[in-house]
């Protein structure tokens, strides 16, 4: 009964699109004796010419487009493209050598060439603009209303803005594999985090998985994924909304599914740390493994990161976190997430990440005697520019 339900609504639906669309291919066979032969002529030239217009205007486009230029201390000057600068260390994409990484205190000056940037100091401000070299050492120009000039040891974060939405994508992408005889542990693991930018919008994507097979035990499943926006305001503050979805067969939680929004604050801000603490309202829909529906409960979160970053060699990345939920509707219900992330850039684009995982959950779900689960993973990551 309920599938031809369905097959009826659909037949509802599109319908009237068929309808309209033989109405439409009716009427235009009926009136194509009527179109003078000189209109069709006329149609087709002007056609032409605006696809000569488009083509022209592409190659001006491109003419149009100017490289950055990198000056630096010791007299050399690069040419090619900005990826990205970081905690102090410029990306650049150099022509000829490929990227290149300098330190913020090695470099003159940049030049953005014509492509728009979005420019974050150590005092939570941003100005969008294109960038301009400066006379004095150390120092660029943005050119925005009005017009900035910051030392780049004040700078956090340059970010160019790509005209192609799918260039903006940046971030990484991983896995791996493992296996023990002895115990026939068979885990498998993947993971991506990417990022995009938008003006003062940061939209953050977090994917992790695991699964472990054993011998003497079932199969366990451990799946996280966080979708983030970011809205950065004044002195540091921002404004945050939260999508996630996750799934621990080790604490008995078959699907849980949460939205949130809050703020917080960058405590900490340099070149070589960020410390950031934020907190709001979160709203869950939970089914374990035990039961066929969703309950929902609101809780309380309260997070702290912290992210340390050491371009010596190694180049040697450091990020915790740490998450603590009170529950509000269901009182009585804690929970507590960490994790730390140790990540080595060992070859260029490549990175070695060593990852710890702590899950606590002080709720016994029916069918589950535990209330932590824990657990390290070893991956390798690609660097997407």
């Amino acid at each position: 009964m309920f599938k031809s339900i369905k097959v009826s609504i659909l037949f509802f639906l599109v319908s009237p699109m068929l309808l309209c669309a033989q109405i439409t291919d009716s009427l235009r066979i009926k009136n194509i004796g009527t179109i003078p032969i000189q209109t069709v002529i006329d149609s087709v030239s002007n056609s032409k010419l605006a696809d000569t217009e488009n083509t022209n205007s592409e190659k001006q486009k491109k003419k149009n487009d100017t490289p950055d230029v990198l000056y630096l201390l010791n007299g050399d000057k690069l040419t090619g493209k900005i990826v990205s600068f970081e905690q102090g260390r410029l990306r650049f994409d150099a022509q000829g050598p490929g990227n290149v990484y300098v330190k913020w205190y090695k470099i003159k000056s940049i030049s953005g060439g014509s492509k728009v940037y979005r420019v974050e100091n150590d005092k939570g401000e941003i100005f969008i603009g294109r960038i301009i070299e400066t006379p004095v050492s150390g120092e660029i120009s943005v050119l925005c209303i009005p017009k900035q000039e910051l030392k780049l040891e004040h700078v956090i974060r340059i970010y160019p803005l790509e005209t192609e939405w799918f260039k903006g994508f940046k971030g990484d992408l991983g896995g791996g594999v493992s296996y023990t005889k002895s115990s026939d542990v068979f885990r498998i693991n993947a993971e991506s985090n990417l990022y995009y930018i938008i003006s003062k919008w940061r939209f953050v994507s977090n994917l992790s998985y695991i699964s472990t097979s054993t011998r003497d035990s079932d199969f366990s499943e451990r799946i996280q994924f966080t979708l983030q926006e970011f809205y950065t305001l004044q002195n540091k503050w921002f404004l945050y909304e939260q999508n996630s979805f996750n799934r621990n067969d080790e604490l008995g939680i078959d699907a849980k599914i949460s939205f949130g929004i809050g703020g917080g604050n960058f405590i900490v801000l340099t070149e070589k740390q960020k410390l950031k603490v934020f907190s709001g309202i979160l709203q869950n829909f939970e089914k374990t493994i035990q039961r066929v529906k969703f309950t929902s409960d609101i809780e309380w979160p309260l997070a702290l990161q912290h992210n340390i970053y050491s371009f010596l060699h190694p180049n040697l990345t450091s990020s915790t976190s740490l998450t603590s939920f009170v529950g509000i509707t269901e009182q009585g219900r804690y929970r507590f997430d960490a994790s730390t992330d140790l990540t080595w850039e060992f070859v260029t684009n490549f990175k070695l990440e060593l990852s710890f995982y702590y899950n606590y959950d002080n709720k016994i779900i029916q069918g589950k005697n535990n209330q932590e689960d824990y657990g390290y993973v070893l991956s390798l990551l690609l660097d997407l520019k």
